[in-house]
């Protein structure tokens, strides 16, 4: 696929490999249209332009996760029809017409398939409404050209009575010739009757031609047969020929006639053609955009890059989504140069590439492999050297191809424009080229364009950390396997591990001392700084991912316990309104009671006295239990002696613990309740006898138990070496069990492998209701290996 007609660089569109995205998309399109659509795609730093492209391909990759085929196959090319029919006297044959049918047909189907779903396809409406139907030309070249590309008999009164001529003239012209056939037998090859140039002529073998009166219309090609004419068919074959012509020229008026209807429409059958054409090109970004797992990124409003798990696509379509690592950087917020340091093979150039090709690609309106909160700059272009640049036409060094590459690059450098050089300062002596590095980067970094640098020169790394608006970066080393991890880590410059892989690798002991010795004492304390500040790192991460797993256990544990204590603080209070309003009822009772006792006393003619005496009884006693309602219950301190190692109840957890202190004398006091440690009020804590003290009350069914954690699901999965469905099944009771167990967030361990688990595992993740939202591991939670699940209660 060339590049000759975009508008970037095409420099570094070629270093960047972007021709291959580009060819990657022509064999995902579905038409003969697309492809010349594709050969035109632009670049655009227009927001409104960028963003409404990948509002198309977001809402065609919708289509695509749903199962929903896009009619957009079976097209051919028919503007060569077109082109042909523009003059007056032009039509089409048969067999011509029938394909203009067949794609009138298939553009009815694009444009029947988005009307359907205009609510889901909103701005794709406008390339759909752009296909318009033309019923009336298919039904009419179906009524006059049958399905194996013959004109109908029917298609008009005059070819009908040709027809009918032709098949009554024949039939005599068959009996006829049946008739001669029976006459000359004793000359004939065989019985056969064979048409030669339109004609009816029997087989004559040669030696008895003068025999047979009639024309001689040629010979096999071996000779041994004459086909002759007899005299007595000759008239009848005359008269099948002049029909024939007249036939021929009836269809030529039909033909004529459907063409011109064709003809009328051209323009608009060419602009539903243009319509098809952009679509294809959008589901082919689409069908890309699935292949690489793809999100759609925001677009920042000033030049500013924030790439979250970015994956460089070639790598995704070569290798899978597993074997491309996870890149996070941020450019332009609070550095806009960045040098990345590090062993060769470590990533360095994979890096550059993949943050070009991310902001590349969403410039064209694909969905880049990237987390969906990544951002994304529009910038006006990007400027490229990568690789060896020797130009053997210009007699041209590596290094000096590089001077010329530079120059072209400053030139056109700015504030909204992305530089990636790769080594920059080689090819030439180290200090002069890392003089030459630092001046380059320090007039990129002057005009504020986002730039990525990698070098192994040591001056870059001390000028990126003392310079203001650039910062180090390195790619890690594995310093226990020697083997690069490919991952970015920013602020933290990097070694080149020369001189170690050298010693790891079994290389004399002198001879890595010498070495050492002539790198130099600085140079050397710079190696062994970075080397020791590498393996702290490694040991700091591996231990804040342990700690991290810890945090989230004990946050989870926290939580539930909460939970726990506040339902059992309802359901005392459940039971207190329950009591308070039995005992008002008894109250009500009572008080009626009373009431009838004063009635009775009154008909027994008792003294107002007694009477008196008797309400002012009853108010007492009311006032009383109104009293005692209204005051809260108050436990008692424990009376009994309890030390340390006791069983007790606990009145506000309804529950039995262990006393981790003597109780003696104090307010408060450790309790072990389940798996948890608490500290509680001595109030309401006395000695435990579940059979005789425990409250009679029932425990409502509902309440969790408080030690749920030591009997229910553990806050993680580990799904490895099973199959998929069997993984799926695991997944699908743990789920149960961990709701039930009232954990908030759990971890599914399913590996990196080839990503088959991963992607089966998070399909079923992404449409089980219990699971409120998942994401990856981060670096220290087992990266991709591990899916964290926040679930829905």
């Amino acid at each position: 696929m060339q590049i000759e007609n975009y508008n970037r660089d095409l420099i570094s569109l070629q270093q960047l490999e972007f021709p291959k995205i580009v060819e990657k998309l022509r064999s995902l399109l579905s038409t003969p249209f697309g492809e010349e659509k594709l050969k035109g795609i632009e670049f655009s730093d227009d927001r409104k332009i960028v963003q409404r492209r990948l509002d198309e391909v977001m809402e065609l990759f919708g289509q695509l996760d749903a199962g929903n085929i896009v009619p957009l196959g079976g097209f051919s090319d028919i503007r060569r029809h077109l082109d042909r029919i523009k003059p007056e006297a032009a039509y089409l044959e048969a067999e011509a017409l029938m394909e203009v049918k067949s794609n009138l047909q298939r553009m009815m189907e694009v444009a029947h398939f988005f009307r359907e779903r205009k609510g889901e396809t909103p701005t794709l409406q406008t390339y759909a409404g752009g296909i318009h139907s033309h019923r009336e030309i298919i039904k009419e070249i179906d009524n006059k050209i049958d399905r194996s590309g013959e004109i109908h008999d029917n298609a008009s009164s005059e070819l009908r009575k040709i027809r009918i001529k032709i098949r009554s003239i024949e039939a005599d012209q068959a009996k006829t010739l049946r008739r001669v056939q029976q006459r000359y037998a004793d000359y004939s090859q065989d019985e056969i009757v064979t048409l030669r140039d339109g004609r009816m002529v029997l087989g004559i073998l040669p030696n008895h031609i003068n025999k047979v009166n009639g024309i001689v219309h040629g010979t096999s090609g071996s000779g041994a047969t004459v086909f002759v004419e007899p005299m007595e068919t000759l008239q009848l074959s005359n008269q099948v020929q002049n029909l024939k012509i007249q036939e021929r020229t009836e269809i030529i008026k039909i033909l004529k006639s459907l063409t011109a209807l064709i003809r009328d429409v051209r323009d608009d059958i060419y602009y539903g053609i243009e319509n098809v054409s952009i679509l294809d090109v959008i589901l082919a970004k689409a069908r890309l955009s699935s292949e690489l797992d793809a999100n759609m990124p925001k677009l920042a409003d000033e030049p500013r890059l924030k790439i979250k798990n970015g994956k460089h696509p070639l790598l995704i379509l070569k290798m899978g989504p597993e074997s491309a690592v996870p890149l996070t950087l941020e450019l332009g917020r609070d550095f806009r140069t960045l040098v990345i340091t590090g062993p060769n093979a470590g990533g360095k150039t994979v890096c550059m590439k993949t943050v070009g090709l991310l902001v590349l690609m969403t410039q064209i309106g694909l969905l880049i492999p990237a987390a969906p909160d990544s951002e994304i700059p529009l910038l006006s272009d990007i400027l490229v050297d990568i690789g060896d640049r020797q130009s053997l036409e210009q007699d041209l060094s590596t290094f000096s191809a590089h001077v010329v590459r530079l120059k072209e690059i400053l030139e056109k450098s700015a504030q909204n424009r992305l530089v990636l050089l790769d080594e920059v300062g080689t090819g030439t002596d180290p200090k002069e080229g890392s003089a030459l590095a630092i001046a380059m980067l320090t007039q990129l970094t002057e005009k504020q364009a986002l730039t990525i640098a990698t070098t192994h020169h040591g001056e870059l790394k001390a000028f990126a950390h003392q310079q203001a608006q650039v910062e180090n970066g390195s790619m890690e080393f594995d310093l226990e396997t020697l083997l690069p991890t490919y991952r970015l880590r920013i602020g933290i410059p990097g070694s080149s591990y020369a001189i170690e892989i050298a010693r790891r690798y079994g290389l004399p002991e002198s001879l890595v001392q010498q070495a050492k010795d002539y790198v130099g004492e600085d140079k050397d304390r710079l190696e062994d700084l970075i080397l020791n500040l590498e393996d702290r790192i490694q040991k700091i991460e591996k231990e804040r991912g342990e700690l991290s797993l810890k945090l989230s256990k004990a946050e989870m544990s926290q939580n539930l316990y909460e939970r726990q204590l506040k339902d059992l603080k309802e359901n005392k209070s459940s039971l207190k309104e329950k009591a308070a309003a039995e005992a008002e009822q008894i109250l009500k009772n009572a008080n009626a009671i009373i009431e009838r006792a004063v009635q009775e006393i009154r008909h027994s003619d008792a003294s107002k006295t007694a009477i008196k005496t008797a309400k002012e009884s009853v108010k007492t006693k009311r006032s009383e239990v109104e009293k005692m309602l209204r005051k809260p219950a108050t436990a008692k301190p424990p009376s009994e002696k309890l030390e340390k190692g006791a069983r007790v109840w606990i009145d506000s957890l309804n529950e039995e613990g262990e006393l981790l202190e003597d109780l003696a004398g104090k307010r408060k006091v450790r309790v072990q309740v389940g798996n948890v440690t608490m500290t509680l009020d001595t109030v309401g804590i006395r000695k435990s006898n579940r059979t005789s003290e425990k409250p009679k009350s029932p425990r409502p069914a509902s309440a969790p138990v408080v030690d749920s954690l030591s009997r229910g699901a553990k806050p993680e999965l580990d799904l490895r070496g099973l199959d998929s469905q069997d993984a799926i099944e695991e997944t699908d009771r743990y789920l149960d069990d961990a709701l039930e167990s009232g954990w908030e967030e759990v971890r599914i361990v399913h590996g990196k492998g080839t990503g088959v688990l991963r992607k089966r595992v998070n399909e079923f993740l992404s449409r089980d209701k219990r699971v409120e939202e998942k994401r990856l591991g981060k670096w220290g939670e087992g990266d991709t290996g591990v899916t964290v699940v926040k679930l829905r209660h």
